[in-house]
């Protein structure tokens, strides 16, 4: 039974089985002192596209932002794209490049900071 599940998640197959999983890519934002930095306002920019869309931020500890998450599946290809990633609080901003992928049901990070300075 597990081979035939495995099957179903191949790139020849027709269909693919996902998991109920919802995948978010996170960094954390510190600034210079390296203190956590809170209420980041994040935006995103895919540059092959020319999209930019906000991305939603939840209850997080102080530092904890999200960069990407499924919600932007559609948004990506499956290989790879490059995300510009801006996050503003007050008077500060940092910002930060990544390479963001897909297995077909969620986001992974392929290149990019887990740390970003708010400056």
């Amino acid at each position: 039974m597990l081979t035939l599940a495995l099957g179903s998640c191949s790139s020849a197959a027709s269909t693919q089985v996902c998991t109920a999983l919802f995948a978010f890519i996170s960094a954390v934002a510190v600034d210079s002192a390296a203190s956590p930095v809170a209420g980041l306002i994040v935006t995103d920019t895919i540059p092959r596209t020319g999209v930019t869309f906000a991305v939603q931020q939840e209850n997080y500890p102080a530092g904890a932002v999200t960069i990407f998450s499924d919600a932007q599946l559609p948004l990506i290809r499956r290989p790879g794209d490059t995300v510009h990633v801006t996050g503003i609080a007050e008077s500060k901003a940092f910002h930060a490049s990544y390479l963001i992928g897909s297995d077909g049901c969620h986001v992974s990070k392929l290149a990019g900071p887990d740390t970003v300075t708010v400056r």
